[in-house]
């Protein structure tokens, strides 16, 4: 920091902070954003609503990380809305894609658990 006071006095340059008024592709939400299971391993089940929302006009497709196809598309579109049941047991990624496929917005819904997965799944138990 003192190099670059002392760079701008020598100069006499003066560096103010720049703040870009630069747009955002497009924003992607998830609600929830989190699912708990009970147990380390087991399905977690969630009803989620995606929300998006472009700046400008298009053919957006909404794909999930552990599938192949778009989950929806949507023509001529600002924004849009997909409400989902879903079973995972671990995090799933949730990208928004334009027509050339390139991603502009995504968002990961957290798998989470209450209990470790037990390391000794048997019954014990004694007779005598």
């Amino acid at each position: 920091m003192r190099k670059l006071m002392l760079l701008s006095t020598l100069t006499g340059a003066t560096f103010l902070p720049c703040h870009a008024n630069v747009d955002v592709p497009a924003t992607l939400t998830l609600n929830p954003k989190q699912c708990v299971a009970l147990h380390q391993g087991e399905h977690c089940y969630s009803e989620l609503t995606i929300h998006w929302q472009a700046s400008t006009q298009g053919h957006y497709c909404l794909t999930q990380s552990d599938r192949k196809k778009p989950l929806k598309c949507w023509e001529k579109s600002l924004s849009g809305t997909l409400t989902l049941e879903l079973q995972f047991n671990q995090n799933v990624v949730f990208a928004l894609q334009d027509i050339q496929q390139h991603t502009l917005a995504s968002a990961q819904l957290t798998y989470a658990w209450v209990y470790n997965k037990s390391k000794n799944t048997r019954v014990k138990w004694r007779m005598f």
